[in-house]
């Protein structure tokens, strides 16, 4: 019986008895040629495909420890364990898209508890006030396309910081530092003489976040470089500090008028701080200047009112 698939034909020769083992030879040679070749492709690809990824991760940013110039705001209690990736900021000043015409703040509602004479009630207080800053600044910095960076309170009376030394309880009862972004205000200074005063904490933490302001829209990233700039020359250097100092009390102002009348915040605040005065000082300005941009911010349509930076040197003496 004939086997499935065989005619009977036959060839007329046969092969030689080494030829199956130089077939054999020639399979496992082009197979180990394949796996050469297979292996060089996959490697060049892995190259490729690494060279991508770094393209695209070349350009970002990471953040970078600030040394603050001034002695009364330091630039983060402690250092980030990691350095994060930081979004592109305008590292601007007078030219900040934040202070352009036509940035507002919304009406905000603050509901705080009572603010007491004890540590824990006024570390409660400042923890409720930092998501009503928050609400107000937000919409504006995302109106102007920046980041919105996360901020820390320290409640401790340190005395150093990752930025430098904590000005003395003298010139300061509370400072920011932009390197971890941190606010920085010490129980024991605000519980001195008599006890913490309603209006002078929601000056302070607005002031201070004010300075949180200008780390997320660039300008205090200008600001030190406009220090660094200045190379020395103290009339200068004392100039940027006034600037910054009251754009920064500006910026408090215009949170509490676009505050006050809702919530734990009376109206009655707002005259009250108008009635405020306020000490000469070199670093912060005159007390007339103080009490200018004060009246600007509580009067203000949108930021463009708080640009400091822009206006004339008379204004911020």
């Amino acid at each position: 019986m004939e086997s499935p698939d065989d005619s009977g034909d036959r060839p007329a020769w046969a092969p030689p008895a080494e030829a199956p083992r130089e077939q054999r030879s020639t399979v496992r040679t082009t197979v180990v040629l394949f796996a050469v070749f297979m292996t060089l492709v996959l490697v060049a690809a892995a190259f490729v495909v690494g060279g991508l990824k770094q393209s695209k991760a070349d350009p970002v940013q990471t953040r970078q420890p600030t040394l603050s110039p001034s002695s009364t705001v330091v630039t983060s209690v402690t250092p980030p364990t990691s350095r994060a990736e930081v979004p592109t900021r305008k590292h601007e000043a007078a030219a900040n898209p934040l202070v352009a015409p036509g940035v507002t703040l919304p009406k905000v509602t603050c509901e705080l508890p009572k603010l007491g004479g004890t540590k824990d009630g006024l570390e409660a207080f400042h923890t409720a006030l930092i998501p009503c800053l928050e609400r107000a600044w937000h919409p504006a910095l995302s109106q102007v396309g920046e980041p919105r960076i996360p901020v820390a309170i320290n409640v401790h009376d340190v005395k150093d910081t990752a930025c430098g030394p904590s000005p003395p309880p003298d010139e300061a009862m509370g400072f920011y530092c932009s390197e971890g972004a941190t606010i920085f205000l010490p129980l024991p200074r605000q519980l001195e003489n008599g006890g913490p005063d309603l209006l002078t904490q929601l000056f302070l933490l607005g002031h201070e976040y004010g300075h949180h302001v200008q780390e997320q829209s660039g300008i205090l990233r200008k600001y030190h470089a406009l220090y660094r700039a200045a190379d020395g020359d103290q009339p200068k250097i004392l100039e940027l500090s006034r600037r910054f100092e009251l754009q920064a009390d500006c910026f408090s102002a215009m949170f509490l008028a676009n505050a006050a009348g809702r919530g734990s915040i009376g109206a009655g605040m707002v005259s009250q701080l108008r009635q405020s005065t306020f000490e000469d000082s070199d670093t912060h300005g005159s007390s007339k200047n103080a009490a200018l941009w004060q009246k600007r911010g509580l009067t203000a349509k949108d930021t463009s009112a708080c640009n400091t930076f822009a206006a004339p040197a008379k204004e911020v003496s």
